[in-house]
C-alpha cells in the first residue's frame, strides 16, 4: 500500500486565499513529483472532488480549517520533504497554523507534525524534527544525495555553511540555505549532466 501524506492550513486570513493558491500552482509545477503533484482544496475550490473533499474536512476539522489535502507518495522522501517546507513557508508569510499527518514514516517524530507560523510548538524550526541522516532521492540514471543543516559527519563537512542543506551527485557536492533551492539545483545540474551525456 502506498504511504499518504495528509496536510492541512488553519486560521488563514480569507483575502488571502488567492494568493495561496496561485503559491499552490506554481508550486505544484516547480518541481517533479514522483507520486501526486501537490494541491490544496480551499473554500474557492471548483472542481467537484476539491469542493468534497474540503466540505468533509471542514466538517471534521471546524470552521478554522482553511485548506486541505493529500498526497500518495511513491518511494520518494523528497516528495514529503518539500511538503513539509512550503506549508512551512505557507504558515509563515500567511500567519497560519500547518499540520501534516504522516503515518507511515518510519520516523516516529515525524508522523504527526505542527507547524505554528514558521516554528514548532516549542519555539524550534522545523529543520530540528528532521532526521540528521542523508536523504536519498533515486533517478534514472544513479541518484542525488541531501543532507539536512542537522548532518555532522566530521567537524569540517560544515566548517564555512551552518544551518545549510548539502547535496551532491555524481562526485560534486554543494550547498544551499533551504531544501528547495537545494533540490532545484541538484535537478539543474543533474539535467544539465544528462543533456552533456554524462
Amino acid at each position: 500500500m502506498r504511504r499518504v501524506l495528509f496536510y492541512r492550513l488553519y486560521d488563514v486570513d480569507p483575502a488571502h486565499l488567492p494568493e495561496l493558491e496561485a503559491d499552490t500552482h506554481a508550486f505544484g509545477s516547480s518541481r517533479d513529483w514522483r507520486g501526486d503533484r501537490f494541491w490544496l482544496a480551499t473554500p474557492r475550490s471548483r472542481d467537484l472532488f476539491s469542493m468534497e473533499y474540503f466540505r468533509h474536512a471542514r466538517n471534521e476539522e471546524g470552521p478554522h480549517l482553511s485548506a486541505a489535502g493529500f498526497l500518495r507518495l511513491q518511494g520518494d522522501e523528497t516528495d514529503a520533504i518539500a511538503t513539509l517546507y512550503f506549508l512551512n513557508d505557507c504558515s509563515q508569510r500567511l500567519q497560519a497554523r500547518a499540520r501534516v499527518q504522516d503515518e507511515d514514516n518510519p520516523i516516529a517524530k515525524l508522523r504527526s507534525i505542527e507547524i505554528r507560523q514558521g516554528r514548532l510548538p516549542s519555539g524550534m524550526p522545523i529543520d530540528d524534527a528532521l532526521a540528521a541522516r542523508p536523504v536519498i532521492k533515486r533517478m534514472r540514471d544513479g541518484a542525488i544525495t541531501f543532507y539536512p543543516p542537522t548532518y555532522h559527519p566530521n567537524p569540517y563537512y560544515r566548517r564555512d555553511k551552518p544551518g545549510m542543506w548539502g547535496f551532491s551527485l555524481q562526485g560534486m557536492r554543494d550547498f544551499a540555505p533551504t531544501f528547495l533551492e537545494a533540490e532545484a539545483e541538484a535537478m539543474r545540474i543533474y539535467r544539465g549532466l544528462g543533456r552533456l551525456g554524462a
